[in-house]
């Protein structure tokens, strides 16, 4: 064999050898990366296993993301390769935190691992909560758990742990109030399986609380209540006699966005379940009640603030308050105060009592007002002279919509227009937003005499009616002030109907002027009968309409517009209600009407056939009578006598006759001054006298012509003239 020979063989052995060594080291290389990827996937699914059993033992998880925060720029893990010892510390710190063992200082430690060439990294943090059994609650309802539960909160409180105390499963019998303080929250497990009676089921947090003070109080800022059961206790030897549920107190200061949620306030029979309270120029305001459930309450939500103090602009949005027996309750909401209570909005509401004995809703005081949107209230055995609503007479501008079961509103619906119940029992108030300024349209400006039919105006001033300026509304006029100062100029209406059964008006005017402030709406108010005004014009050129809605004095009413520089004005307005302005329209209604302009009636063309004549009805007031070509030939008898046909009393038509001689005869049923003959272009006014008769009565004739001699029996023509009777 030659050297060549064993050379290749030597070569080919060789390659055998290398392919084979090739193919064993990537099948070991793709039996690690199958090893890693599937030991990737187990530690990523006992990460999430344990995740998702830290939010199905603690709710609180689904509200905030601080406890355990898997910060990725991604979710592929393969990009950073960890090892398993690497994920073991955040394993144990993960199970730590849903068993609740480790020690408030390790709660709030932040772990971070796995960096990798990306940067990407696995975060975990309790830093947010403080847990209330690490301060040894005992949650049996029978161990007195308040000083344990105080200790919690105030630790949040003062920046030593988390500031969401989370409360587990069980009943905390508590002895004295627990304060939240300012930036605290007070998180439970919920409040059970029912609203309607306390069970301490389905791992509930119940507050069992055995005192005659309020179970909770809040007097700091952005303090917080939620997912708990609040209970006047009745056990472990306690009656119910406590003061209330919750309480917030603002005593010299200002006490701001304060929230309770998903909390049921229980059995509190002989106090109030939610309780408001301003003292000492003390305001709260900002606050938010989100389905708050209160049952068997003396009152369910009280709002009080004393004079120099303020409860304003908190919201209630859903919950109920109801109870179940006779006299149980006395008033499901009430606001009572001497203070400012107002702006106070709760949506979608339901007082819902058996029976109450002041009222559902009861309000009070000359700076207090309630508002009620979609509200549901039922009394199913309230007295059907027992109010549901009371609003006292000091109140107003108070509004509510909804539904209103059994019984009804007391109290001055003028006052309180925008409380709008339409139900069997009781009805909302609207008036009639009509115009009552007669001359709304400046029509008839005299500039010898100054004078404008309708206002009463100082001297002052120079006006005009102006030519150059495009009305806004039809037939509204522009009046021009030249103010000349230096008192101020009074636009003034010279007369307005009294109407003493409105207590709210509202007026103004469009106004154009260059000048700020030259022209503000003023009013005598109620009350302490002052002068009070609208904002004034800005001077930038444009129309704005310069207007204001308040309670008037209604003995001595006094309205006028103040002007302090050049201005053009148009299209005044006064209605009576808390109702929008209506500009562009004069007063005129079914008690009375007064206008500056003209009035048109309805003119229609009548063809009929003597002697019976019929007139269309609710055509017109004025005919045109068409004779077909023989007016002489017709004597008119009567006018529209069968019943189908007749005009209602106090009717007032007018006939025009375009040809000669025809007839109109006088007799039982057309009472006149004698027959009329038409003369070309005549013309004669009749009225209907009684309601639902054919007769008619003569107004007015306007015609050259005589009257029958033989019925006046005068032996004397008339003379040729309009008579008018």
């Amino acid at each position: 064999m030659t050297n060549n020979n064993r050379n290749n063989i030597t070569y080919i052995y060789l390659s055998h050898f290398l392919g084979i060594v090739s193919m064993i080291a990537l099948a070991i290389c793709v039996l690690l990366f199958q090893h890693y990827q599937e030991e990737t996937n187990l530690l990523r699914e006992e990460l999430s296993h344990l995740q998702t059993q830290c939010m199905a033992t603690n709710p609180l998880m689904n509200d905030h993301d601080t406890m355990v925060r898997m910060k990725t720029e991604d979710n592929n893990l393969t990009g950073g390769l960890l090892q398993q010892q690497e994920y073991q510390p955040v394993l144990d710190s993960l199970l730590r935190a849903t068993t609740q063992q480790q020690q408030p200082k390790a709660a709030q430690a932040e772990i971070a691992v796995g960096n990798n060439n990306n940067g990407r990294q696995l975060q975990i943090s309790t830093s947010s909560f403080t847990f209330a059994s690490e301060f040894g609650v005992v949650g049996d309802g029978t161990a007195d758990d308040t000083a344990a539960l105080q200790a919690a909160l105030d630790s949040a409180g003062t920046n030593q742990s988390g500031g969401i105390v989370v409360l587990p499963a069980g009943v905390f019998f508590t002895t004295s109030r627990l304060q939240i303080p300012a930036g605290v929250t007070l998180q439970g497990q919920g409040y059970g399986s029912s609203p309607l009676s306390w069970q301490g089921d389905a791992g509930s947090s119940t507050i069992a609380y055995c005192g005659t003070d309020y179970a909770i109080g809040m007097n700091g800022h952005n303090a917080e209540v939620k997912h708990v059961a609040i209970y006047d206790y009745d056990q472990n030897g306690c009656v119910h006699n406590a003061a209330g549920g919750i309480i917030l107190e603002a005593h010299q200061g200002l006490l701001e966005s304060v929230l309770v949620n998903n909390v049921l306030l229980l059995l509190f029979t002989e106090g109030v379940g939610l309780h408001l309270k301003a003292t000492s120029q003390g305001g709260i305001a900002y606050a938010n009640f989100q389905n708050v459930r209160i049952r068997q309450a003396k009152r369910g939500i009280a709002l009080e603030a004393e004079t120099g103090s303020f409860i304003n602009s908190n919201t209630w949005l859903a919950g109920a308050i109801s109870s179940s027996g006779a006299g149980a309750a006395e008033v499901g909401i009430i606001v009572n105060a001497t203070g400012a209570c107002n702006e106070n909005i709760f949506y979608g509401m339901v007082v819902d009592l058996v029976t109450s004995d002041l009222a559902h809703v009861y309000v009070e005081g000359s700076k207090t007002n309630l508002k009620l949107v979609n509200a549901r209230l039922e009394g199913i055995d309230q007295p059907i002279d027992r109010p549901l609503v009371k609003i006292h007479e000091s109140s107003y501008g108070n509004e509510m919509t909804g539904s209103l079961g059994h019984s009804y509103v007391d109290g001055n619906l003028n006052r309180n227009p925008g409380i709008r119940f339409m139900e069997k029992t009781t009805v909302g108030l609207d008036p009639l937003p009509q115009n009552q300024f007669w001359n709304a349209a400046f029509k008839g400006y005299d500039a010898t005499t100054n004078s404008l039919p309708g206002w009463s105006i100082t001297t002052n001033a120079n006006l005009a009616i102006s030519t150059a300026e495009e009305p806004l509304y039809p037939d509204h006029l522009v009046l021009d002030v030249q103010y000349l100062g230096p008192d101020t100029f009074q636009l003034q209406p010279s007369e307005l109907p009294q109407v003493p059964g409105h207590d709210h008006c509202t007026f103004g005017i469009y106004a154009k002027s260059t000048v700020a402030g030259s022209i503000r709406a003023a009013m005598r108010s109620s009350g302490d009968n002052s002068i009070i005004r609208s904002a004034s014009h800005s001077g930038g050129g444009e129309w704005q309409f310069i207007g204001m809605s308040a309670l008037y004095n209604k003995t001595a009413p006094y309205f006028y517009f103040s002007i302090e520089g050049n201005v053009q004005l148009t299209a005044p307005t006064l209605v009576f209600g808390k109702a929008p302005a209506t500009p562009g329209g004069s007063l005129i209604s079914s008690s009375g009407a007064r206008m500056a302009g003209t009035l048109s009636y309805g003119m229609a063309t009548s063809r009929s056939s003597c002697p019976n004549w019929v007139l269309p009805v609710n055509e017109g007031n004025v005919f045109n009578m068409d004779l077909q070509g023989d007016p002489t030939g017709c004597t008119i008898t009567t006018i529209n006598e069968s019943a189908a046909d007749r005009f209602p009393k106090g009717s007032t038509i007018t006939l025009l006759f375009s040809e000669a001689g025809t007839r109109v005869q006088s007799n039982l049923h057309l009472k006149l001054k004698g027959d009329f003959v038409s003369s070309v272009n005549s013309a004669l006014t009749l009225m209907s006298a009684l309601q639902g008769n054919a007769e008619w009565t003569e107004v007015s004739r306007a015609a050259p012509q005589e009257y029958d001699m033989t019925y006046l029996g005068t032996g004397r023509p008339s003379l040729p003239t309009v008579t008018v009777v």
